[in-house]
Protein backbone atom coordinates (compact mmCIF):
# COMPACT_ATOMS: atom_id res chain seq x y z
CA UNK A 1 0.00 0.00 0.00
CA UNK A 2 1.50 3.43 -0.91
CA UNK A 3 2.70 5.15 2.28
CA UNK A 4 0.63 8.34 1.84
CA UNK A 5 -2.61 6.46 1.20
CA UNK A 6 -1.96 4.19 4.18
CA UNK A 7 -1.27 7.20 6.40
CA UNK A 8 -4.45 8.88 5.16
CA UNK A 9 -6.57 5.77 5.86
CA UNK A 10 -5.06 5.39 9.34
CA UNK A 11 -5.57 9.07 10.14
CA UNK A 12 -9.21 8.94 9.06
CA UNK A 13 -9.74 5.80 11.17
CA UNK A 14 -8.27 7.50 14.26
CA UNK A 15 -10.39 10.63 13.75
CA UNK A 16 -13.51 8.49 13.43
CA UNK A 17 -12.69 6.56 16.64
CA UNK A 18 -12.09 9.88 18.45
CA UNK A 19 -15.54 11.06 17.38
CA UNK A 20 -17.26 7.81 18.43
CA UNK A 21 -15.62 7.85 21.88
CA UNK A 22 -16.59 11.51 22.34
CA UNK A 23 -20.19 10.69 21.41
CA UNK A 24 -20.18 7.78 23.89
CA UNK A 25 -19.02 10.11 26.70
CA UNK A 26 -21.79 12.59 25.95
CA UNK A 27 -24.47 9.91 25.60
CA UNK A 28 -23.48 8.30 28.91
CA UNK A 29 -22.97 11.67 30.65
CA UNK A 30 -19.59 10.40 31.81
CA UNK A 31 -16.67 12.41 33.16
CA UNK A 32 -14.05 10.40 31.21
CA UNK A 33 -14.06 7.73 28.51
CA UNK A 34 -10.95 6.07 27.08
CA UNK A 35 -10.09 3.15 24.77
CA UNK A 36 -7.09 0.86 25.23
CA UNK A 37 -6.03 -1.82 22.72
CA UNK A 38 -4.84 -5.07 24.31
CA UNK A 39 -1.47 -5.81 22.68
CA UNK A 40 -0.81 -9.38 23.81
CA UNK A 41 2.31 -9.77 21.72
CA UNK A 42 4.09 -6.94 23.58
CA UNK A 43 2.20 -7.40 26.86
CA UNK A 44 0.93 -3.82 26.81
CA UNK A 45 -2.22 -1.72 26.90
CA UNK A 46 -1.97 0.80 24.05
CA UNK A 47 -4.05 3.99 24.30
CA UNK A 48 -6.09 4.75 21.17
CA UNK A 49 -8.03 7.80 22.36
CA UNK A 50 -9.69 9.49 25.34
CA UNK A 51 -12.36 12.11 26.00
CA UNK A 52 -12.86 13.95 29.30
CA UNK A 53 -14.43 17.07 30.83
CA UNK A 54 -11.87 17.10 33.64
CA UNK A 55 -8.65 19.10 33.87
CA UNK A 56 -6.49 16.74 35.94
CA UNK A 57 -6.39 13.73 33.59
CA UNK A 58 -3.35 12.52 31.61
CA UNK A 59 -2.90 9.07 30.11
CA UNK A 60 0.22 7.07 29.26
CA UNK A 61 0.33 5.89 25.64
CA UNK A 62 1.69 2.42 26.47
CA UNK A 63 1.50 0.62 29.80
CA UNK A 64 2.70 -2.91 30.62
CA UNK A 65 -0.05 -5.33 31.62
CA UNK A 66 1.28 -5.78 35.15
CA UNK A 67 1.41 -1.99 35.72
CA UNK A 68 -2.25 -1.30 34.85
CA UNK A 69 -5.43 -2.06 36.80
CA UNK A 70 -7.00 -3.42 33.57
CA UNK A 71 -4.63 -6.40 33.69
CA UNK A 72 -7.24 -8.41 35.58
CA UNK A 73 -9.91 -7.50 33.04
CA UNK A 74 -8.10 -7.88 29.72
CA UNK A 75 -9.97 -11.12 28.94
CA UNK A 76 -13.51 -10.03 29.80
CA UNK A 77 -16.16 -10.70 27.18
CA UNK A 78 -19.14 -8.99 28.85
CA UNK A 79 -19.69 -5.44 30.05
CA UNK A 80 -18.31 -5.23 33.60
CA UNK A 81 -18.89 -2.55 36.26
CA UNK A 82 -16.36 -1.76 39.02
CA UNK A 83 -16.52 0.46 42.07
CA UNK A 84 -13.54 2.58 43.05
CA UNK A 85 -11.96 1.47 46.33
CA UNK A 86 -14.04 -1.74 46.50
CA UNK A 87 -12.92 -3.31 43.17
CA UNK A 88 -10.16 -0.93 42.11
CA UNK A 89 -7.90 0.97 44.56
CA UNK A 90 -7.83 4.73 44.09
CA UNK A 91 -4.07 4.76 43.61
CA UNK A 92 -4.49 2.36 40.63
CA UNK A 93 -6.16 5.16 38.64
CA UNK A 94 -2.80 6.69 37.78
CA UNK A 95 -4.20 8.88 35.00
CA UNK A 96 -5.61 11.23 37.66
CA UNK A 97 -3.49 13.84 39.42
CA UNK A 98 -4.49 14.67 43.01
CA UNK A 99 -8.30 14.55 43.22
CA UNK A 100 -10.19 11.50 41.82
CA UNK A 101 -13.81 12.58 41.23
CA UNK A 102 -15.14 9.33 39.72
CA UNK A 103 -16.60 6.45 41.75
CA UNK A 104 -17.68 3.93 39.09
CA UNK A 105 -15.98 2.33 36.08
CA UNK A 106 -17.90 0.56 33.30
CA UNK A 107 -15.69 -1.66 31.12
CA UNK A 108 -16.88 -2.35 27.57
CA UNK A 109 -14.85 -5.11 25.85
CA UNK A 110 -14.33 -5.36 22.11
CA UNK A 111 -13.74 -8.93 20.94
CA UNK A 112 -12.50 -10.30 17.63
CA UNK A 113 -12.19 -14.00 16.73
CA UNK A 114 -13.02 -14.97 20.30
CA UNK A 115 -10.32 -12.75 21.84
CA UNK A 116 -10.64 -9.44 23.67
CA UNK A 117 -8.63 -6.95 21.61
CA UNK A 118 -9.72 -3.67 23.22
CA UNK A 119 -11.39 -2.33 26.36
CA UNK A 120 -13.31 0.95 26.59
CA UNK A 121 -13.65 2.43 30.09
CA UNK A 122 -16.52 4.77 31.03
CA UNK A 123 -15.79 6.66 34.28
CA UNK A 124 -18.68 8.30 36.15
CA UNK A 125 -19.56 9.80 39.54
CA UNK A 126 -22.82 7.87 39.68
CA UNK A 127 -23.31 4.26 38.58
CA UNK A 128 -24.83 4.12 35.11
CA UNK A 129 -27.58 1.72 34.13
CA UNK A 130 -26.28 -0.63 31.45
CA UNK A 131 -29.87 -1.62 30.75
CA UNK A 132 -30.88 1.96 29.95
CA UNK A 133 -27.67 2.45 27.94
CA UNK A 134 -27.90 -0.93 26.22
CA UNK A 135 -28.83 0.58 22.87
CA UNK A 136 -26.07 3.20 23.13
CA UNK A 137 -23.40 0.69 24.11
CA UNK A 138 -24.50 -1.72 21.38
CA UNK A 139 -24.35 1.07 18.79
CA UNK A 140 -20.89 2.05 20.05
CA UNK A 141 -19.52 -1.49 19.75
CA UNK A 142 -21.04 -1.92 16.28
CA UNK A 143 -19.64 1.43 15.15
CA UNK A 144 -16.16 0.48 16.41
CA UNK A 145 -16.36 -2.88 14.65
CA UNK A 146 -17.50 -1.28 11.39
CA UNK A 147 -14.74 1.33 11.56
CA UNK A 148 -12.09 -1.31 12.14
CA UNK A 149 -13.39 -3.55 9.36
CA UNK A 150 -13.61 -0.63 6.94
CA UNK A 151 -10.04 0.38 7.76
CA UNK A 152 -8.74 -3.19 7.32
CA UNK A 153 -10.65 -3.64 4.06
CA UNK A 154 -9.35 -0.33 2.76
CA UNK A 155 -5.72 -1.11 3.62
CA UNK A 156 -6.13 -4.63 2.19
CA UNK A 157 -7.57 -3.18 -1.01
CA UNK A 158 -4.62 -0.82 -1.38
CA UNK A 159 -2.28 -3.73 -0.67
CA UNK A 160 -3.94 -5.83 -3.38
CA UNK A 161 -3.73 -2.92 -5.83
CA UNK A 162 0.03 -2.79 -5.28
CA UNK A 163 0.46 -6.57 -5.06
CA UNK A 164 -0.53 -7.44 -8.63
CA UNK A 165 1.77 -4.97 -10.45
CA UNK A 166 4.65 -6.28 -8.28
CA UNK A 167 3.68 -9.83 -9.20
CA UNK A 168 3.64 -8.98 -12.93
CA UNK A 169 7.12 -7.48 -12.58
CA UNK A 170 8.31 -10.72 -10.93
CA UNK A 171 7.01 -12.81 -13.83
CA UNK A 172 8.64 -10.52 -16.41
CA UNK A 173 12.08 -11.17 -14.87
CA UNK A 174 11.84 -14.86 -15.81
CA UNK A 175 13.00 -15.54 -19.37
CA UNK A 176 13.86 -18.43 -21.75
CA UNK A 177 16.99 -16.46 -22.67
CA UNK A 178 18.44 -16.98 -19.19
CA UNK A 179 20.44 -19.96 -17.93
CA UNK A 180 18.31 -22.41 -15.93
CA UNK A 181 20.05 -21.52 -12.66
CA UNK A 182 19.49 -17.79 -13.29
CA UNK A 183 15.77 -18.50 -13.63
CA UNK A 184 15.88 -20.50 -10.39
CA UNK A 185 17.60 -17.60 -8.62
CA UNK A 186 14.87 -15.24 -9.78
CA UNK A 187 12.18 -17.74 -8.80
CA UNK A 188 13.55 -18.04 -5.25
CA UNK A 189 14.02 -14.33 -4.62
CA UNK A 190 10.69 -13.27 -6.17
CA UNK A 191 8.75 -15.91 -4.24
CA UNK A 192 10.52 -14.79 -1.07
CA UNK A 193 8.88 -11.35 -1.42
CA UNK A 194 5.49 -13.00 -0.79
CA UNK A 195 6.71 -14.69 2.43
CA UNK A 196 7.57 -11.98 4.98
CA UNK A 197 8.43 -14.38 7.82
CA UNK A 198 9.33 -17.44 5.80
CA UNK A 199 11.68 -18.88 3.22
CA UNK A 200 11.87 -20.67 -0.13
CA UNK A 201 13.80 -23.90 -0.53
CA UNK A 202 14.68 -25.81 -3.70
CA UNK A 203 14.67 -29.62 -3.62
CA UNK A 204 16.21 -31.44 -6.59
CA UNK A 205 17.57 -34.81 -7.64
CA UNK A 206 21.29 -35.45 -7.45
CA UNK A 207 23.83 -37.90 -6.00
CA UNK A 208 21.27 -40.66 -6.68
CA UNK A 209 18.81 -39.10 -4.19
CA UNK A 210 16.41 -36.20 -3.69
CA UNK A 211 17.94 -33.49 -1.52
CA UNK A 212 17.24 -29.91 -0.40
CA UNK A 213 19.66 -27.51 -2.01
CA UNK A 214 19.18 -23.80 -1.61
CA UNK A 215 17.13 -21.32 0.37
CA UNK A 216 16.72 -17.59 -0.08
CA UNK A 217 19.33 -15.00 0.84
CA UNK A 218 16.61 -12.97 2.56
CA UNK A 219 14.69 -15.83 4.17
CA UNK A 220 14.53 -17.07 7.73
CA UNK A 221 16.89 -20.01 7.05
CA UNK A 222 14.73 -22.30 9.22
CA UNK A 223 15.15 -25.51 7.24
CA UNK A 224 18.66 -26.67 6.41
CA UNK A 225 19.83 -27.37 2.85
CA UNK A 226 21.40 -30.75 2.30
CA UNK A 227 18.62 -32.89 3.77
CA UNK A 228 17.52 -36.07 2.00
CA UNK A 229 13.80 -36.24 1.20
CA UNK A 230 11.94 -38.78 3.32
CA UNK A 231 8.67 -40.57 2.64
CA UNK A 232 5.51 -38.87 3.98
CA UNK A 233 7.21 -35.46 3.84
CA UNK A 234 5.58 -32.66 1.87
CA UNK A 235 8.35 -32.68 -0.73
CA UNK A 236 7.84 -36.42 -1.21
CA UNK A 237 4.06 -36.03 -1.63
CA UNK A 238 4.48 -33.26 -4.20
CA UNK A 239 6.90 -35.43 -6.19
CA UNK A 240 4.66 -38.48 -5.99
CA UNK A 241 1.45 -36.70 -6.95
CA UNK A 242 2.89 -34.13 -9.35
CA UNK A 243 0.64 -31.41 -7.93
CA UNK A 244 1.09 -28.63 -5.36
CA UNK A 245 0.53 -29.71 -1.75
CA UNK A 246 -0.44 -27.28 1.02
CA UNK A 247 -0.45 -27.99 4.72
CA UNK A 248 -0.38 -26.22 8.07
CA UNK A 249 2.07 -27.70 10.58
CA UNK A 250 0.82 -28.97 13.94
CA UNK A 251 3.20 -30.39 16.56
CA UNK A 252 6.07 -30.14 14.04
CA UNK A 253 4.17 -32.22 11.44
CA UNK A 254 4.00 -32.90 8.57
CA UNK A 255 7.71 -32.48 7.88
CA UNK A 256 8.71 -30.44 4.84
CA UNK A 257 11.64 -32.68 3.88
CA UNK A 258 13.03 -34.80 6.67
CA UNK A 259 12.69 -35.80 10.31
CA UNK A 260 16.06 -34.06 10.80
CA UNK A 261 14.39 -30.65 10.43
CA UNK A 262 14.87 -28.62 13.60
CA UNK A 263 11.83 -26.37 13.22
CA UNK A 264 8.58 -27.13 11.37
CA UNK A 265 5.97 -24.47 12.16
CA UNK A 266 3.49 -22.32 10.28
CA UNK A 267 2.44 -23.58 6.87
CA UNK A 268 4.08 -24.80 3.66
CA UNK A 269 3.16 -24.94 -0.02
CA UNK A 270 5.17 -27.62 -1.90
CA UNK A 271 5.15 -27.02 -5.67
CA UNK A 272 6.66 -29.52 -8.16
CA UNK A 273 8.75 -28.21 -11.05
CA UNK A 274 7.47 -29.94 -14.20
CA UNK A 275 9.57 -29.80 -17.38
CA UNK A 276 8.41 -31.86 -20.36
CA UNK A 277 5.93 -33.46 -17.94
CA UNK A 278 8.73 -34.82 -15.75
CA UNK A 279 9.21 -33.82 -12.11
CA UNK A 280 12.68 -32.32 -11.85
CA UNK A 281 12.45 -30.39 -8.57
CA UNK A 282 10.15 -29.21 -5.80
CA UNK A 283 9.91 -25.65 -4.51
CA UNK A 284 8.98 -25.37 -0.83
CA UNK A 285 7.42 -22.02 0.09
CA UNK A 286 6.83 -21.70 3.81
CA UNK A 287 6.00 -19.05 6.38
CA UNK A 288 5.61 -18.97 10.15
CA UNK A 289 2.27 -17.21 9.69
CA UNK A 290 -0.26 -19.53 7.97
CA UNK A 291 -2.49 -16.51 7.21
CA UNK A 292 0.05 -15.42 4.59
CA UNK A 293 -1.24 -18.18 2.33
CA UNK A 294 -4.34 -16.51 0.95
CA UNK A 295 -5.75 -18.09 -2.19
CA UNK A 296 -4.37 -15.22 -4.26
CA UNK A 297 -0.90 -15.70 -2.73
CA UNK A 298 -0.96 -19.46 -3.40
CA UNK A 299 -1.93 -18.71 -7.00
CA UNK A 300 0.97 -16.29 -7.38
CA UNK A 301 3.50 -18.68 -5.85
CA UNK A 302 2.39 -21.57 -8.07
CA UNK A 303 2.35 -19.39 -11.17
CA UNK A 304 5.90 -18.12 -10.58
CA UNK A 305 7.05 -21.76 -10.49
CA UNK A 306 5.03 -22.58 -13.61
CA UNK A 307 6.46 -19.65 -15.61
CA UNK A 308 10.01 -20.46 -14.43
CA UNK A 309 9.50 -24.11 -15.47
CA UNK A 310 8.31 -23.08 -18.94
CA UNK A 311 11.22 -20.65 -19.32
CA UNK A 312 13.71 -23.41 -18.46
CA UNK A 313 11.95 -25.87 -20.76
CA UNK A 314 12.08 -23.49 -23.75
CA UNK A 315 15.74 -22.70 -23.04
CA UNK A 316 16.80 -26.36 -22.81
CA UNK A 317 14.51 -27.97 -25.33
CA UNK A 318 14.08 -31.72 -24.85
CA UNK A 319 15.69 -33.22 -21.74
CA UNK A 320 16.67 -36.88 -21.73
CA UNK A 321 14.53 -39.27 -19.71
CA UNK A 322 17.48 -40.23 -17.52
CA UNK A 323 18.92 -36.69 -17.32
CA UNK A 324 18.55 -34.65 -14.14
CA UNK A 325 18.00 -30.90 -14.43
CA UNK A 326 20.76 -29.62 -12.17
CA UNK A 327 23.48 -32.28 -12.18
CA UNK A 328 26.52 -33.29 -14.17
CA UNK A 329 26.67 -36.69 -15.84
CA UNK A 330 28.09 -38.05 -12.58
CA UNK A 331 25.16 -36.96 -10.41
CA UNK A 332 27.00 -34.09 -8.72
CA UNK A 333 25.38 -30.66 -8.92
CA UNK A 334 26.54 -28.34 -11.72
CA UNK A 335 28.93 -25.45 -10.86
CA UNK A 336 26.28 -22.75 -11.40
CA UNK A 337 24.09 -24.43 -8.78
CA UNK A 338 26.65 -25.05 -6.06
CA UNK A 339 28.14 -21.59 -6.56
CA UNK A 340 24.66 -20.18 -5.98
CA UNK A 341 24.43 -22.39 -2.89
CA UNK A 342 27.72 -20.94 -1.64
CA UNK A 343 26.44 -17.38 -2.25
CA UNK A 344 23.39 -18.15 -0.09
CA UNK A 345 25.53 -19.86 2.58
CA UNK A 346 27.69 -16.73 2.83
CA UNK A 347 24.68 -14.38 2.86
CA UNK A 348 22.95 -16.37 5.63
CA UNK A 349 26.03 -16.92 7.81
CA UNK A 350 25.23 -15.93 11.39
CA UNK A 351 21.45 -15.73 10.95
CA UNK A 352 20.89 -18.93 12.92
CA UNK A 353 22.97 -21.37 14.97
CA UNK A 354 23.61 -23.34 11.77
CA UNK A 355 27.22 -23.34 10.62
CA UNK A 356 28.53 -23.90 7.11
CA UNK A 357 31.62 -25.42 5.53
CA UNK A 358 32.67 -25.25 1.90
CA UNK A 359 35.44 -27.28 0.36
CA UNK A 360 36.77 -29.64 -2.29
CA UNK A 361 37.34 -33.38 -2.33
CA UNK A 362 39.87 -34.73 -4.80
CA UNK A 363 40.78 -38.22 -6.03
CA UNK A 364 44.48 -38.36 -5.25
CA UNK A 365 45.22 -41.43 -7.39
CA UNK A 366 43.26 -40.25 -10.46
CA UNK A 367 46.23 -40.87 -12.80
CA UNK A 368 46.49 -44.48 -11.66
CA UNK A 369 42.74 -45.04 -12.18
CA UNK A 370 42.82 -43.50 -15.67
CA UNK A 371 45.57 -45.87 -16.73
CA UNK A 372 43.79 -48.91 -15.31
CA UNK A 373 40.15 -48.50 -16.43
CA UNK A 374 38.32 -47.75 -19.68
CA UNK A 375 36.44 -44.46 -20.14
CA UNK A 376 32.98 -45.97 -19.60
CA UNK A 377 34.16 -47.67 -16.41
CA UNK A 378 35.70 -44.40 -15.18
CA UNK A 379 32.36 -42.61 -15.68
CA UNK A 380 30.59 -45.27 -13.64
CA UNK A 381 33.31 -44.99 -11.01
CA UNK A 382 32.85 -41.22 -10.72
CA UNK A 383 29.09 -41.70 -10.28
CA UNK A 384 29.82 -44.16 -7.50
CA UNK A 385 32.32 -41.78 -5.87
CA UNK A 386 29.71 -38.97 -5.86
CA UNK A 387 27.12 -41.31 -4.35
CA UNK A 388 29.55 -42.40 -1.62
CA UNK A 389 30.57 -38.80 -0.85
CA UNK A 390 26.95 -37.67 -0.47
CA UNK A 391 26.76 -36.30 3.12
CA UNK A 392 22.96 -36.68 3.25
CA UNK A 393 23.25 -40.44 2.64
CA UNK A 394 25.37 -40.74 5.81
CA UNK A 395 23.05 -38.67 8.01
CA UNK A 396 24.79 -35.32 7.55
CA UNK A 397 23.34 -32.17 5.93
CA UNK A 398 25.10 -31.30 2.68
CA UNK A 399 25.61 -32.06 -0.98
CA UNK A 400 28.28 -32.61 -3.62
CA UNK A 401 29.00 -30.43 -6.65
CA UNK A 402 30.96 -30.96 -9.86
CA UNK A 403 34.15 -28.95 -10.22
CA UNK A 404 36.13 -31.02 -12.72
CA UNK A 405 36.87 -34.68 -13.35
CA UNK A 406 37.90 -36.25 -10.03
CA UNK A 407 37.53 -32.92 -8.15
CA UNK A 408 34.24 -32.35 -6.33
CA UNK A 409 32.97 -29.41 -4.31
CA UNK A 410 30.91 -29.88 -1.16
CA UNK A 411 28.70 -27.77 1.08
CA UNK A 412 28.07 -28.99 4.62
CA UNK A 413 25.63 -27.57 7.20
CA UNK A 414 25.25 -28.19 10.93
CA UNK A 415 24.77 -26.57 14.34
CA UNK A 416 27.57 -28.79 15.64
CA UNK A 417 31.00 -27.23 15.19
CA UNK A 418 32.57 -30.70 15.00
CA UNK A 419 30.36 -31.83 12.11
CA UNK A 420 32.94 -31.38 9.35
CA UNK A 421 35.60 -33.35 11.24
CA UNK A 422 33.12 -36.17 11.87
CA UNK A 423 31.92 -36.26 8.25
CA UNK A 424 35.53 -36.28 7.04
CA UNK A 425 36.22 -39.32 9.24
CA UNK A 426 33.16 -41.09 7.84
CA UNK A 427 34.38 -40.40 4.27
CA UNK A 428 37.83 -41.78 5.10
CA UNK A 429 36.19 -44.89 6.52
CA UNK A 430 34.00 -45.36 3.41
CA UNK A 431 36.97 -45.09 1.06
CA UNK A 432 39.27 -47.22 3.21
CA UNK A 433 37.76 -50.21 1.41
CA UNK A 434 37.89 -50.65 -2.40
CA UNK A 435 34.77 -49.56 -4.30
CA UNK A 436 33.02 -52.37 -6.14
CA UNK A 437 31.70 -51.59 -9.62
CA UNK A 438 28.67 -53.21 -11.24
CA UNK A 439 30.78 -55.62 -13.31
CA UNK A 440 32.54 -56.90 -10.22
CA UNK A 441 35.73 -54.90 -10.70
CA UNK A 442 37.16 -53.18 -7.62
CA UNK A 443 38.87 -49.81 -7.45
CA UNK A 444 40.91 -48.39 -4.60
CA UNK A 445 40.13 -44.67 -4.43
CA UNK A 446 42.18 -42.29 -2.31
CA UNK A 447 40.18 -39.18 -1.35
CA UNK A 448 41.73 -36.00 0.04
CA UNK A 449 39.70 -33.06 1.35
CA UNK A 450 40.21 -29.39 2.07
CA UNK A 451 37.64 -26.98 3.44
CA UNK A 452 36.99 -23.56 4.96
CA UNK A 453 34.49 -22.55 7.62
CA UNK A 454 32.07 -19.92 6.28
CA UNK A 455 31.69 -17.61 9.25
CA UNK A 456 30.52 -14.25 7.98
CA UNK A 457 28.11 -12.66 5.48
CA UNK A 458 30.80 -10.25 4.30
CA UNK A 459 33.04 -12.92 2.79
CA UNK A 460 33.88 -12.81 -0.92
CA UNK A 461 32.80 -15.97 -2.75
CA UNK A 462 35.99 -16.11 -4.84
CA UNK A 463 38.18 -15.77 -1.74
CA UNK A 464 36.28 -18.62 -0.10
CA UNK A 465 36.70 -20.83 -3.17
CA UNK A 466 40.41 -19.99 -3.49
CA UNK A 467 40.99 -20.75 0.20
CA UNK A 468 39.24 -24.11 -0.15
CA UNK A 469 41.38 -24.98 -3.20
CA UNK A 470 44.51 -24.10 -1.23
CA UNK A 471 43.37 -26.39 1.60
CA UNK A 472 42.83 -29.28 -0.84
CA UNK A 473 46.20 -28.63 -2.48
CA UNK A 474 47.89 -28.67 0.92
CA UNK A 475 46.19 -31.98 1.79
CA UNK A 476 47.38 -33.51 -1.50
CA UNK A 477 50.95 -32.29 -0.99
CA UNK A 478 51.00 -33.48 2.61
CA UNK A 479 50.23 -37.02 1.49
CA UNK A 480 52.94 -36.89 -1.21
CA UNK A 481 55.43 -35.72 1.44
CA UNK A 482 54.42 -38.57 3.78
CA UNK A 483 54.90 -41.12 0.99
CA UNK A 484 58.34 -39.67 0.23
CA UNK A 485 59.42 -40.09 3.83
CA UNK A 486 58.41 -43.77 3.95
Amino acid sequence: MPAKREEKALLEFKHAVDDVVRLLRKASEAQTVYLYWVNRQRGQFVLETSSTILQNVMFEDRVGFEAHYLDGYKDIEQITQLKVQEDVPKDALKHYHEHIPVRFLTLVPFTNNGETVAVTVIETEEQISTTELEETLSAYRNALLNLLNTYLELTDLYEVQREWPDYEESLEKLSPRLHKVENIKILVEEMQKLLPSGDVLIVARGMDSWVSLIGSKKGTSVTSPGLMVEEKSMAYDALQKGTAQFSMHFNQNPKRISSLESDTRGATLAIPVLINDRRHAVVLAYDKNPLVFKESTKHQLKNVVRVASLSIQVHLGKIGVDEDLLTSEYGSFIPEMWEYGLEVMIANAGKTERKGWFGFAGVENAAELRSRFRLETLKKLQKLIVKKLNPAASGYSGYIGFNSDYIYSFLLYSEDENEYAEWKKSVEKIFAEPLELIDGQKAEVSIKMGSVYVDGPGADIHDVMDSAKEELSAAMKENVKDEGNN
